[in-house]
This record gives C-alpha cells, structure tokens and sequence, in this order.
C-alpha cells in the first residue's frame, strides 16, 4: 500500500501539472498571449512526441539496433537525445510556420511553449500518476493484477514521498526549456538568416536529455534535477538575449 503523505503528493503534483501551465498561460494571455498558440503547442507535442516519435521508438528498439543501445546507457542517452530534439525541434517549426504563421509577436512564442510543455507535464506526470493510484485502489480493495504490475507497484511504493516533489520540480524545469526553445525555434522562422537556430534547438534539446538521461544512471536525483536547471538558465539566458530583438507585435518593432 502507498502512503497517505505519498498519495496526497501524487495528487497534488498530477493536479498542479493542470494548473501551473493554465496559470502560466493567463499571465500571457494578460500580455497578448491566445489560447489557440497554447492548444498548438500541446496538440504538437503530443503528435508528434507521443505519436510519431513512439513510432520511431517501437519500431528501433525492438528491433537488433534497440537491444545494441539499451545494453549501453551512453548509446541510448544519445539515440533518445536526437530522437526527441528531432521530433519535437521538427515539431515546433512547421507548427510554427504552418499553423502559426499569421502568429509573428513574440509573446507567441511563450504561449506555445508553455502548451508544448504543459501537455507533456500532463501526459507524463498527471496519467501516470492518477493511473498508478487507481491501480493502488484496486490492490487495497482486494482486486489482482499482473505480476509483472504488482511488482512495479511494490517499488513504487517503496519509494520516499518526497521523490514526488523531485518530479514536480523536474515539470517545471522542463516547461522552461521548452519556452527558451520555442523562442529559438520562433526566431528561426520569423527572422531573416536565422534559419540556423532551428538546428541549435534540436542539438540544445539533445543535449540537455542525452545529459540527464545519462547522469541518471550515475547520480542522486538531486545531482540530475541540479544538472537540468543548469541546462534551463543557460537556455534561458540565450533565449531571453533572443527575445528582446523580436518584435511585440507585427506593426511596433
């Protein structure tokens, strides 16, 4: 059985990853942000991240390649680095030449990031958290499921509460890369000879998974999330440099 203190966490994490990014997105919407470049962001993360690019992963990894990289955690840090830098880079450029392309104030950069990386806050962490505690529900109340669950459950269960706030933590890292990113891959579209920064981002996005997916392997869970918030204010830095050369809206420069 889990935890009141951890179940109580579950909850407030699941619940938090809906209204932190909701939040987020009305102090935009105060400033010029829309809705629509919000839901752009989420739907995009999803087609692409949850659909196309799991694909990719099931089609690779069962296959003789998969089992090369799986049995080598540098090899799978860099496969599943490229793989989500490449999907979700490609991802944020056509949506935001193709659906967004009316969309040239900059404050749409951080609407669709903030729906980009609220989506996967939502998808990665709230699902899966209210779904474990569904199944946890159905242990207690004398219900059985595969052993394989059960024992999945067990170590879950057996983790500290406090390994929850460490993900919370971890969403709000990663919404934050995925604003500074949106704002290169914004400025990679929107401004002339700026094309390069498409291919920045999705080496920046590899970069920084490959690094904490490695490093996970290696180090505590306060050493990964310490490494990820390195990564976002040094994207941060270069994105906000970035930001404040794009126009407010199309008419005032």
């Amino acid at each position: 059985m889990i935890s009141t203190g951890a179940a109580a966490l579950m909850i407030l994490m699941a619940v938090l990853t809906v209204v932190g990014p909701a939040a987020g997105m009305l102090f935009l919407r105060r400033r010029g942000g829309r809705w629509r470049d919000f839901w752009v962001g989420g739907v995009t993360f999803f087609l692409f991240a949850m659909v196309l690019e799991q694909i990719l992963h099931t089609l690779v990894l069962r296959s003789p390649l998969g089992q090369v990289l799986q049995s080598n955690i540098w090899l799978y840090g860099l496969y599943g680095g490229l793989a989500a830098g490449i999907f979700e880079e490609v991802g944020r450029f056509l949506a935001f030449k193709l659906v967004l392309r009316n969309r040239r104030e900059r404050i749409t950069a951080l609407s669709y990031g903030v729906g980009h990386g609220g989506m996967e806050a939502f998808l990665l962490l709230a699902v899966t958290y209210f779904n474990n505690l569904y199944l946890f529900s159905v242990l207690s109340n004398g219900g059985t499921l595969a052993p394989e669950l059960t024992a999945a459950l067990e170590n879950l269960a057996a983790l500290p509460a406090v390994m929850y706030l460490w993900a919370g933590l971890e969403r709000v890292i990663a919404i934050t890369i995925h604003m500074t990113l949106s704002v290169l891959v914004f400025t990679a579209v929107t401004r002339p000879g700026k094309r390069w920064l498409f291919l920045a981002a999705i080496g920046l996005h590899a970069a920084a998974d490959f690094s904490t997916l490695v490093s996970a392997a290696y180090l505590p869970v306060a050493a990964v999330e310490l490494l990820a918030a390195a990564w976002a204010l040094a994207l941060v830095w270069l994105a906000v440099g970035l930001y404040k050369k794009l126009p407010q809206t199309p008419e005032n420069p």
